[in-house]
This record gives C-alpha cells, sequence and structure tokens, in this order.
C-alpha cells in the first residue's frame, strides 16, 4: 500500500541527527549561523517548535486580557489553545477555499477597537501574497502573524517585508523536517531580541529526548516502506485501530503536558541538524513533488475542487481534494493499494467566541466535511498516479451519475386484496 504522505527526512539525516546528540558542539554559535544563514542573527529567532515561538511573542507582546486576534479559520489546535492561554480572544475569519484567503468581508465585520492583531495562515503548502492583509492591518494598527509553518519551499522566502513576524515549521511531518524546530523572523529587531531573552530563560530541551524523537521516526521512516507499511496497516485495520491513533504517532507535543513540553529552549543537537538540512536542502524535491501533483491534477474531473487550487504558489506538501464521499471513496482507493485519510486532519475550525456567534466559518466548515487528502508525493510513479487519477475519476463520475438518476423503488403498493403488486417484471411472471 501506497503512504498517504512521505516523510521529509531521511534516515541518513537521523543517522547525522544521532550523532549530534553525542557531540559538544555550541547553542550559541549554531543559533547565530542558523540566523545568518536565513535571514539575520538580529531579527531571527531559532525555537523548538513554532507555537514556541508564537507562545513567546504574545508572551513578550503582553497584550491586554481580552483581546482579540483575528486568524484564518483553519490551522492545528494548539494554535488557538496558545491564543486562550494568554487570555486572548481567538477569532477566526472564514476562508474563500479557491485561495485560502481571509475574507475581506469578514475581517471588516470582525475588527473593532479590542482587536490588535491579525494571524494568516498560509495552509495546505500554498502561498498568497501578503498585501491586502498587510493593507488591511495598516489600516486597523494590527500586529501581522505570517504563518508559514505549512508553505517553506526552499526558494527564501522569508514573509513580507511588512509582517511584523513571519514563523515557520520544521516538524514532524513538514517539508525539511528535523522532527521539531521552528524559525522566527521579526520586522522589529528589538522585539526578536526580547523574545530570544525570554527564550534563553526556558529551561533546555533535552538532547535526549530528541534522541528518544529521532529513534522513533527513524522507526517510522523504516515502517513507512511499502511492504512494511502494508503489513502495518493490515494489522492496524484488523484491530480496529482508528486513523486519529495513527496520525498520533508523528505528534510530538500532543498529549498530557503539552505546554510544558514546547515550553523549551532548542538543544545544540535539534539546531545542528536544521543547519545541516537547511544548507543542504534541494530545491528541485519541490518541483517534483509538483510535477507529481500536476500529474493528477491535470486527470481529475474538473468539477472537483482543491483547497487553494487558484493561489499562485504551491509546494503541494499535501494534497486535499473535495469528493463526493470521502469516507467510500477512502475505503474503495484502499482496496487499490492508496492509503488516504478523510475530515480536518491535524486542523481544527473552532467555534465562534463569544459576541461572534455569526463567524462560524461555513465556506470552509462546508468544503473540509468532504476533504479527502490523497497520496501525492514524489515517492509514488507517474504511472502510479495515473490509476490513482483515473480510479477517482471513475468513482466520482459514477457518483454524479446516481445523483442525477436515482433508482425507483419498485412499486410495493398493496393491492386491494391485501397483496403486494411488486414490479412489473414481478407481475408478468
Amino acid at each position: 500500500m501506497i503512504p498517504r504522505q512521505r516523510l521529509d527526512i531521511g534516515l541518513f539525516d537521523i543517522l547525522l541527527g544521532i550523532g549530534y546528540c553525542f557531540w559538544p558542539g555550541s547553542r550559541t554559535r549554531t543559533q547565530q549561523g542558523l540566523g545568518n544563514l536565513w535571514s539575520s542573527s538580529s531579527d531571527t529567532v531559532v525555537c523548538l517548535a513554532e507555537r514556541s515561538g508564537f507562545d513567546l511573542i504574545l508572551d513578550a507582546l503582553d497584550l491586554p486580557r481580552g483581546s482579540e486576534i483575528l486568524i484564518s479559520a483553519m490551522n492545528i489546535r494548539s494554535m488557538f489553545e496558545v491564543i486562550e492561554r494568554h487570555g486572548l480572544v481567538a477569532v477566526p475569519i472564514d476562508l474563500d477555499m479557491a485561495t485560502l484567503a481571509m475574507k475581506r468581508e469578514e475581517l471588516d465585520r470582525a475588527v473593532n477597537k479590542n482587536t490588535k492583531a491579525i494571524l494568516f495562515a498560509q495552509l495546505f503548502g500554498s502561498r498568497l501574497p501578503m498585501d491586502e492583509v498587510i493593507e488591511f492591518a495598516r489600516e486597523h494598527n494590527l500586529f501581522v502573524f505570517e504563518d508559514c509553518a505549512q508553505s517553506f519551499a526552499g526558494d527564501k522566502y522569508t514573509g513580507h517585508v511588512e509582517s511584523d513576524v513571519t514563523m515557520v515549521s520544521f516538524g514532524p511531518i513538514k517539508t525539511c523536517s528535523t522532527i521539531m524546530g521552528g524559525i522566527l523572523r521579526f520586522k522589529d529587531h528589538d522585539l526578536a531580541k526580547e523574545v530570544a531573552r525570554r527564550q534563553e530563560d526556558l529551561p533546555l530541551h533535552s538532547r535526549w529526548n530528541y534522541l528518544f524523537w529521532l529513534l522513533h521516526f527513524a522507526k517510522l521512516k523504516t515502517l513507512s516502506a511499502r511492504s512494511l507499511f502494508t503489513v502495518v496497516m493490515w494489522i492496524a485495520h484488523r484491530l480496529g485501530v482508528q486513523d486519529k491513533k495513527l496520525n498520533d504517532a508523528v505528534r510530538v507535543f500532543g498529549g498530557a503536558d503539552e505546554v510544558k513540553k514546547f515550553r523549551r529552549k532548542p538543544s545544540y543537537p535539534m539546531l545542528a541538524l536544521l543547519e545541516h538540512r537547511l544548507k543542504n536542502f534541494d530545491a528541485a524535491s519541490i518541483e517534483q513533488r509538483n510535477a507529481a501533483a500536476r500529474t493528477i491534477i491535470d486527470r481529475l474531473p474538473l468539477f472537483l475542487r482543491r483547497p487553494g487550487e487558484d493561489a499562485p504558489v504551491h509546494n503541494h506538501w499535501i494534497f486535499p481534494v473535495e469528493v463526493s464521499d470521502p469516507v467510500g471513496l477512502m475505503k474503495h482507493l484502499r482496496t487499490l493499494g492508496f492509503d488516504s485519510i478523510n475530515g480536518y486532519g491535524s486542523f481544527i475550525i473552532p467555534e465562534p467566541p463569544l459576541g461572534f456567534e455569526d463567524f462560524l466559518a461555513l465556506e470552509a466548515r462546508n468544503m473540509m466535511e468532504n476533504v479527502l487528502y490523497l497520496p501525492v508525493h514524489t515517492g509514488v510513479s507517474e504511472s502510479e498516479l495515473i490509476r490513482l487519477a483515473e480510479a477517482i475519476s471513475d468513482f466520482e463520475h459514477a457518483s454524479r451519475y446516481t445523483a442525477e438518476h436515482p433508482v425507483s423503488a419498485p412499486n410495493t403498493q398493496p393491492t386491494r386484496d391485501g397483496h403486494d403488486t411488486g414490479s412489473v417484471a414481478e407481475r408478468s411472471n
């Protein structure tokens, strides 16, 4: 069976990270080197995770309790939870699902005197120009978070020059993964310095905990080989293991004491591996991934929609498609050897807060209810991608035909003598 996603970290990188765990390198020197590699050591802070950095920024901004942050309606759960932990209110803004832009009319309705910031998420590996968000933020004097957790493409993009902070993740399933790690790039160098100072006051993340996760992902990388993955999936489904349990295997900071886990400053081994990976990242891998995506896009029915399909830049980190029957198609594809998963994945669309009850993010919510994530990556051959596209096309055309030509139920009205009339064919026999 073909896995739905390919971990973007090789066994060589994992072995190198394991080696760093036993090497007494300098955190400070490596962190400065990473800053200069990314942008500048004066405007860049490297964190244990993107959410760690987000937490530190909110701590440094010290916004009044009850302040509101306008946020793209869809993100990982912990980003909303970090906002709430600081006594702030996350106001989810519906998205134009064709571009994944925040709807301007929703922003205009939501902004008020309590609004202090806006967080725009570049979702699903797509990237939109930030100009409209920046213009809106400047009109209302808002702090701008540009969340690029999912959009790293190795093309030197470090965020819009007017974004107050740009946040990038190198977590477990991200592009150029180092299993954990995040980079923040600030417009205000003084704020960068303050966030870095606060991070240094945090406990040091244990290099031995990092070693544990490297070994864990070495195991997952091995099990993702097709033959082994097929056996694992067969056993999992025979035992009734839910997809959520399988997803939890790649979550580093989830579960109990999540805040305690990510409120740490990064250790030398993680910093060293991230520096190595960024220096050696092959941007051609993004083009190969995009070529795989184009192979299937060109063969899917035109009536199928994809979140962010009209965004100008993509790295196709994941490949979601809106389908008629996500559960039915998921089961069908698994019989053909393609793993997939339906629903929101690691994302959530939160319920609106008090006072914003009508901010239901209906367009985002309605589309995500019918999304299926497909195994479209560089580990799938062109012929397999064509076979996948054909299977989806056949399923969707059959579903559409059935919806447009419902089969009438047999006429089973009883006769006056109480007997079933049955169908015409039955009555002629």
